[in-house]
């Protein structure tokens, strides 16, 4: 595999530690034989662990000379296809066949983190997610209802999956060594679903409209969002049902809480003044590739303004602020 230095262009740092590529491999519950799709194999560390197990794999690479590389590495081994793509553009089920029977790996850029577990996370679901990512992206996820952390990123991910921690990846188990520590996490999707494709646009229109105004309380939120204005009477019924204060703020509801009030919530009355900032009311699915696209020029200027570090992972690693993005005010600066 070719020793061309990294491109900071991709964000690309490499994880040389051989004992935590085991270790994170060891996590993907794929036996001889099964499906697993990995997302920027880089230079192949995790993917050759996973060929010598036997999986039937498909590796997903952005960069076209390591993309080539690896092709001609594995060109003998039908069980392997490398593809070159940019994954949140390309037909992820139809890739790997049985989709709801794949487990997908990688260590993921950092700035389209958010983009990826959610587009991992849409009907139809693999089987299991195991994922590297920046740590404080990890601590956000796992966060529960009342924490300072706790917002869009944490109440979608426990939606649609359960979440739990892997291992520490520290920022020395890379080369180049990036100035942020990593988290393996495993997200395995709830089967069966929780919320149909309709009902999730729903949770994810309220989710997003309520952590962009997290300093509001939920009574004005509801009222007053662009992408909501709930009449004070369903606003009323909404709450009642749940036994809910409308002086709650955002932070203290349950993911649970938001399905049931998105559920609940009536269409929203358009203004005068066109879509806000959302882009999409409770009534509506948006489009969800321009939502990732658009997410990730934020990223992007927010990393510009804001650098937090060259990042990590076996592909590539990009910098992140830790975010609640794709539907939170805050934004994952782009680690590819």
């Amino acid at each position: 595999m070719s020793r061309r230095r990294p491109k900071r262009s991709l964000g690309q740092n490499f994880l040389v530690d051989p004992n935590l590529q085991r270790k994170i491999v060891e996590a993907v519950e794929a036996g001889e034989g099964e499906p697993v799709l990995e997302i920027g194999p880089g230079r192949g560390a995790l993917t050759g662990h996973l060929v010598a197990r036997g999986v039937r794999l498909t590796a997903v690479e952005l960069d076209d000379e390591l993309a080539g590389e690896l092709a001609f590495r594995y060109e003998a081994d039908r069980r392997v296809n490398v593809v070159h793509g940019d994954v949140l553009s390309l037909d992820l089920p139809a890739l790997a066949g049985n989709w709801s029977g794949t487990t997908v790996v990688g260590n993921i850029p950092y700035g389209i983190t958010t983009p990826i577990v959610f587009r991992l996370l849409r009907l139809p679901c693999p089987r299991d997610i195991v994922l590297t990512v920046q740590a404080e992206v990890a601590r956000r996820i796992l966060a529960g209802p009342g924490t300072r952390i706790y917002g869009a990123l944490s109440v979608g991910v426990a939606l649609h999956a359960r979440a739990s921690r892997i291992c520490k990846v520290p920022r020395s188990a890379f080369r180049p060594v990036p100035r942020v520590d990593s988290v393996a996490l495993r997200i395995t999707p709830r089967s069966p679903p929780r919320l149909t494709p309709a009902a999730a646009a729903r949770v994810r229109v309220f989710t997003r409209a309520a952590f962009s105004w997290r300093r509001k309380q939920l009574g004005t939120i509801l009222a007053r969002h662009p992408d909501l204005r709930c009449p004070r009477d369903a606003l009323e019924r909404v709450l009642e049902a749940r036994s809910l204060s409308p002086a709650l703020r955002p932070e203290q509801l349950s993911p649970e809480d938001f399905m049931a009030i998105a559920a609940a919530l009536p269409p929203a009355e358009r203004s005068s003044a066109g879509p806000s900032r959302s882009g999409s009311s409770v009534h509506g699915v948006g489009q969800e590739r321009g939502e990732v696209r658009q997410q990730g020029d934020q990223d992007q200027r927010r990393q510009q303004r804001k650098p937090e570090g060259d990042d990590a992972a076996e592909h590539r690693v990009d910098r992140d602020v830790g975010s609640d993005a794709l539907h939170d005010e805050d934004v994952e600066p782009d680690r590819r």
